[in-house]
């Protein structure tokens, strides 16, 4: 199994301003951590949901062999065409996809969300483009390698943690600091609010340069 193949995969899902903000939000308002928790926790449910379904479609693909590309091959360079074509979009538009998250629009609308309805946000803010491709080539990558069942379930669950663990970041930091962490949490937002979109641009630009390398590599 080639796990190194996964890492874009995770860390592209795992760098998306808008459920950073979601949570840092949520953080602020008057349900406290129960809500951004569960919004953390429907980001990441999403992603292993969307991992499940690409390893059942990868475990049912052709082995590879000497007559025909590798599988991998084939589908870091549609991931990479994709993450090319959503970075140009995103540039045209310079915003993040559901506007800006220090609108406040947004901030009411964050107010207003328990636990329930924060959990279907953060599941709801996975479908997007670059993060279900991402997902679905990491799922097709790890399903093709056929490995051991519990090797599949380890490297997924692993896959998921690294996927979430910088939509976990804010909560973590407002358990560890307290009070304290209103300030570094109040410059998060405001840095989303600022660069977010440009970050995200750049993000997609240099996870559509790995896609591109992985599969041109597999094609050799």
């Amino acid at each position: 199994m080639d796990i190194a193949a996964l890492v874009p995969g995770a860390v592209g899902i795992a760098l998306s301003p808008l459920p950073v903000a979601s949570v840092v939000f949520l953080l602020g308002h008057r349900r406290g951590y129960g809500s951004a928790v569960a919004c953390a926790a429907g980001w990441m449910a999403a992603v292993a949901v969307a991992l499940v379904v690409a390893v059942s479609v990868g475990e049912q693909l052709p082995a590879a062999t000497d007559d025909g590309p590798p599988v991998q091959a084939l589908v870091a360079l549609i991931a990479s065409v994709v993450l090319f074509v959503l970075a140009a979009w995103q540039w045209v538009r310079r915003r993040l996809p559901d506007g800006s998250p220090a609108s406040t629009r947004w901030a009411d609308a964050m107010e207003a969300l328990g636990p329930g309805r924060a959990f279907g946000l953060g599941a709801l803010l996975f479908v997007s483009p670059k993060s279900v491709v991402l997902a679905f080539a990491a799922g097709l990558t790890l399903g093709d390698a056929d490995p051991r069942a519990a090797s599949t379930v380890g490297v997924g669950a692993v896959f998921v943690l690294a996927s979430g663990v910088v939509v976990l970041l804010p909560v973590v930091l407002a358990v560890a600091l307290g009070p304290r962490a209103e300030r570094p949490l109040e410059a998060v937002r405001s840095w989303i609010a600022r660069w977010g979109a440009h970050a995200l641009v750049v993000v997609l630009v240099v996870l559509g340069v790995v896609q591109l390398v992985i599969g041109l590599t597999g094609l050799r």
